[in-house]
């Protein structure tokens, strides 16, 4: 890294002599470095991780749309709604007042969003997962301001994504053709009524950013959805002991019949689904938003499963020892609700297995820091769940690093 000593140097240090100017110049670099490199015992600056954010927000920026949008489909308003927050969410907290960049973004958004309420494309599906990105996006825009400009367009789609609910009145499938399987109080892609625990952990995210009341039944109704996808029987009645059992690990998995790290087999045909990080971090924050305490014995057993699979480096209970590199999907995506769920329960330090404590703001930055490209982006060689796409990827790393500046300590 070069410094220019003429930007430094200021006209007054002229009256000094060479030997004092010189020594000022070496002592305004060395400050210099000092903030923007890594502590000698290996922790990360604050510095260093707001130059990595900064890189990335540009990054994204400069790979924007003629139309304003992002994503490999022109006026995506998914991945325009998670590249809007992740640069609204940052050091600098981009707003409209910023350029083209920010309010040709909003545009392409609102331009998506339907007479139902929610926003998506006609016939693309998503409608879930695309509305809830977009409530997030447009309420960070207006964290902070005394008055916010998207109270309308953001009751109107809490609204949609709340209808979307399995619920006793849910239409166009009454969910008690579904509850065998539990899928009572979930929320899934909105194209049908099938539900699973990624889509109703972000529609619950989305609604309490859009301000559902405390008391609604929606959280109610989800808080048995998502309390059935958990390796606890004492609190899920879906793990009935006949056709499937328990690891009894309290972590968490994709859907009540299922999971996406897998599933094990008995000799009676019992059935054991395998709990994985990206999940079980989902479920924290998400029964935290539906109003249980941190001691609630859910939580506990969740947070338990989180402390015995501590890792900053892969998504925790997706790998195998016939494939290892499994342990790398769905990364990015990880850390993401990783930093929010830990967040939400508002501690700055996880507990391991062998008892050693870890700063996960830290911990999770310098990982992140470590990975990101030359050009300041990130992307997944695992190419599973659209995170081979550098501008999904870097909208995940950029909104787990905004919440790890905001909770680190120098």
């Amino acid at each position: 890294m070069s410094i220019n000593a003429n930007r430094l140097v200021v006209e007054p240090l002229k009256l000094y002599s060479p030997l004092s100017s010189a020594w000022l110049l070496c002592f305004a670099m060395l400050m210099f470095l000092a903030s923007n490199v890594v502590a000698q015992d290996g922790e990360l600056s604050k510095s260093t991780l707001k130059s990595s954010i900064d890189r990335g927000a540009n990054w994204l920026i400069d790979n924007q749309r003629a139309d304003g949008s992002w994503g490999s489909m022109a006026g995506d308003p998914g991945i325009t709604g998670m590249v809007i927050k992740a640069l609204a969410d940052t050091p600098r907290a981009y707003r409209e007042k910023d350029g083209p960049f920010i309010t040709s973004a909003i545009k392409s958004l609102l331009d998506q969003q339907q007479e139902d309420g929610g926003v998506y494309v006609p016939g693309q599906g998503l409608m879930n997962y695309k509305t809830s990105i977009a409530i997030l996006a447009l309420t960070a825009l207006d964290q902070g301001r005394p008055e916010p400009m998207y109270t309308d367009a953001v009751a109107k789609m809490r609204d949609y994504v709340s209808g979307l609910q399995c619920a006793e009145n849910s239409s166009p499938i009454p969910y008690d053709r579904m509850a065998h399987t539990g899928s009572y109080g979930g929320i899934g892609y909105g194209s049908d009524r099938r539900p699973d625990l990624s889509n109703t952990q972000l529609a619950m995210e989305a609604l309490q950013a859009a301000g559902l009341a405390e008391d609604s039944d929606v959280w109610k109704r989800a808080a048995v959805f998502v309390s059935r996808c958990q390796n606890r029987k004492s609190s899920n009645d879906v793990l009935d002991g006949v056709k499937k059992s328990s690891s009894e690990d309290g972590g968490f998995f994709y859907h009540p019949d299922e999971s996406k790290a897998g599933k094990k087999t008995d000799a009676a045909g019992a059935v054991t689904f395998s709990s994985y990080g990206s999940m079980t971090y989902a479920a924290v924050k998400s029964l935290i938003y539906a109003g249980l305490e941190k001691d609630d014995p859910r939580v506990k057993a969740a947070v338990d499963w989180m402390g015995n699979h501590w890792t900053v480096t892969e998504n925790p209970g997706m790998a195998t020892p016939e494939q290892p590199a499994r342990g790398q999907t769905g990364y990015y995506y990880y850390l993401a609700v990783m930093a929010r769920a830990l967040e939400v329960l508002g501690q700055k330090e996880l507990v391991d297995a062998s008892g050693v404590s870890h700063d996960w703001a830290r911990e999770i930055a310098a990982e992140l820091v470590k990975r990101q490209s030359k050009d300041g982006s990130w992307m997944n060689p695992v190419d599973r769940w659209w995170e081979g796409d550098p501008i999904l990827a870097t909208a995940y790393a950029l909104q787990a690093l905004n919440i790890c500046y905001a909770n680190m300590e120098e």
